[in-house]
């Protein structure tokens, strides 16, 4: 798909057209975020400079864009960002991506420690941390808390400790798997939201 130096307007009419046909239910969004990311503007630059025409570079990380998304890749990860708890993380293919839904488990510990145990110094256990999203979370709207956080995955780990910096936290992270890194620790709160396995065929 070539866009020729046309309007954020028709390109995204263009764009959204071709992400339906590939039956992406969130196609115009897709197109809005990626698009807003190509030429390095906020979404609301679309709205308020629609007759604003891309030019070839633009068009061209535009183009990539769309056809990877029409292949099912996701848009997290062709930007390279995913928004959680008010926060960003930065993303790729060797995390996965935090979903909307997990910062009702952010929120249930948030609420759980203030109830019972905020008079204390206590610690948080982030099982299988991937991005550091909850851990981040965690350490942003809980700050007398200790955060622990371990992943088995090196190249996951790189990922959270890169977010890490990004948000500004201390975080204790370990390698390892589940709870062993930590089993001589004290801990007070463990919390784990991790990725479904397929469930193996007799």
């Amino acid at each position: 798909m070539k866009f020729n130096n046309m309007t954020i307007n028709k390109t995204l009419q263009t764009a959204t057209k071709k992400l339906k046909r590939a039956k992406m239910p969130s196609a115009e969004l897709d197109a809005e975020v990626l698009l807003s990311c190509a030429v390095k503007k906020p979404k609301e630059f679309l709205f308020t400079h629609p007759e604003y025409q891309l030019n070839k570079k633009q068009e061209q990380k535009f183009n990539r864009f769309i056809s990877c998304r029409a292949k099912g890749e996701p848009v997290a990860y062709l930007i390279g960002h995913k928004e959680f708890f008010g926060l960003d993380f930065v993303v790729n293919k060797n995390v996965l991506i935090p979903r909307p839904e997990t910062e009702l488990l952010v929120e249930e510990v948030i609420n759980f420690v203030k109830k019972t145990i905020s008079h204390k110094p206590y610690a948080i256990y982030d099982v299988g941390t991937g991005s550091g999203n909850i851990a981040i979370a965690l350490a942003k709207n809980l700050p007398r808390a200790k955060i622990i956080a371990t992943e088995k995955s090196a190249k996951a780990l790189i990922m959270a400790k890169k977010n890490t910096r990004l948000n500004k936290v201390k975080i204790d992270f370990y390698r390892g798997d589940l709870l062993t890194p930590v089993k001589n620790k004290k801990i007070d709160v463990v919390v784990a939201n991790l990725p479904y396995l397929p469930s193996k065929k007799n």
